[in-house]
């Protein structure tokens, strides 16, 4: 197990992140189903795909100015992404697909200034927070088109 997973693998714990800011991660990381603990992945680079079909963020799931540079799928099929806290994918740059299909934020969506260089499928993505699309791009056009895809409970920003 390398060291990214096993930090994945602790259970939540109230007040506590799992600190993993700043990596460059070069080995796909798949996380079919799994129940995730508070995460904090600022500036971090993927470089191998991200499969999270299914998983649960029981707290805050932080992506604040990371790079994914290989598919980044947050969602798939009859398996649907929860995340209990907020979603931040500030400042994130996702150079291939992006999927979020069929998931749920419970606490929010933010995508401030987020990049999608390619195809970006937020169908079915359910927001019951406030929704942050200011600045977000979709192959460099505004993601003004994103806002009828996603279901938004609350606030919308774009």
């Amino acid at each position: 197990m390398n060291s990214v997973l096993a930090k994945l693998a602790h259970p939540l714990r109230r007040g506590e992140v799992e600190d993993l800011r700043g990596l460059v991660v070069e080995e796909p990381l798949e996380l079919e189903g799994a129940a995730l603990p508070h995460l904090d992945f600022t500036g971090t680079t993927f470089n191998a795909p991200v499969a999270l079909r299914g998983v649960q963020f029981q707290g805050l799931a932080w992506f604040i100015d990371c790079t994914f540079n290989a598919t980044a799928s947050f969602a798939a099929f009859l398996d649907r992404m929860t995340c209990y806290g907020n979603l931040s994918l500030d400042r994130t740059r996702f150079a291939a697909a992006a999927s979020l299909q069929d998931s749920e934020c419970f606490g929010g969506l933010w995508c401030n200034r987020t990049i999608f260089a390619g195809r970006a499928d937020m169908r079915g993505l359910e927001v019951h927070g406030r929704t942050w699309l200011v600045g977000a791009a979709i192959a460099e056009e505004p993601a003004d088109r994103l806002i009828g895809s996603i279901r938004s409970y609350g606030y919308l920003w774009v």
